[in-house]
């Protein structure tokens, strides 16, 4: 089970970056690992990072394609335009993580936390969101297209102009905000999207829009 953060118990990586210059970084956080990790830029591909405690860490446009990342925590972590395609998060934290134009194509974020995530124009095709929180997290703009969504968790979540094309929403349940793009040049926002959802296992109902 990995070290709770709370204790800062000692965490090591399972498996270190390829990237020389990556690893030396993770070295060098561990003998102060109180401060938030400076990882902007780094190819962090090849590593097992799960149980990580990277809290209000930065990852900006970091390449963590393909690594592992079970249980890592990155609580409101800075991770705008980092690529995710085909990481491994199951039940990761991502709790008020700022994933701005991130790449999570293909990621698996099964059991992950997302309440208040900022996922504006972000990438998550394909990816497997199962039992996801999507709680007050906002994906403007975001491409979901063909991605699991089924049994996630939602309220006030905002798809405003987002992607759900192909999308798998089967026990989605709580409320959302639209429109939502539900085909090619379709989109659908009020009862006609709160009927999509239903048409297709989701208990979701469509928040107005306020003005602005």
């Amino acid at each position: 089970m990995p070290e709770s953060s709370s204790t800062r118990e000692p965490w090591r990586p399972l498996a270190w970056p390829a990237a020389p210059e990556a690893a030396e970084v993770l070295r060098a956080w561990l003998a102060d690992p109180d401060q938030p990790l400076y990882a902007l830029d780094q190819d962090l591909r090849g590593a097992d990072l799960s149980g990580g405690p990277f809290v209000e860490s930065w990852f900006t446009r970091a390449d963590l394609s393909d690594a592992t990342l079970r249980g890592t925590e990155f609580w409101a972590a800075h991770c705008e335009g980092a690529r995710f395609a085909r990481a491994n998060l199951v039940d990761a934290d991502l709790v008020k993580a700022d994933v701005r134009e991130a790449d999570f194509a293909r990621a698996r974020l099964i059991g992950a936390n997302l309440t208040g995530a900022t996922a504006h124009d972000a990438v998550f095709t394909e990816a497997d969101l199962r039992r996801a929180d999507l709680t007050d997290a906002t994906f403007l703009r975001a491409d979901l297209t063909r991605a699991d969504l089924s049994g996630t968790a939602v309220a006030t979540t905002s798809f405003r102009d987002a992607v759900l094309v192909g999308a798998t929403v089967t026990g989605m349940a709580g409320s959302v905000l639209g429109p939502v793009e539900v085909g090619p040049g379709r989109k659908l926002d009020g009862p006609e999207l709160e009927r999509w959802f239903g048409e297709r296992g989701a208990a979701v109902s469509v928040l107005r829009t306020q003005s602005v």
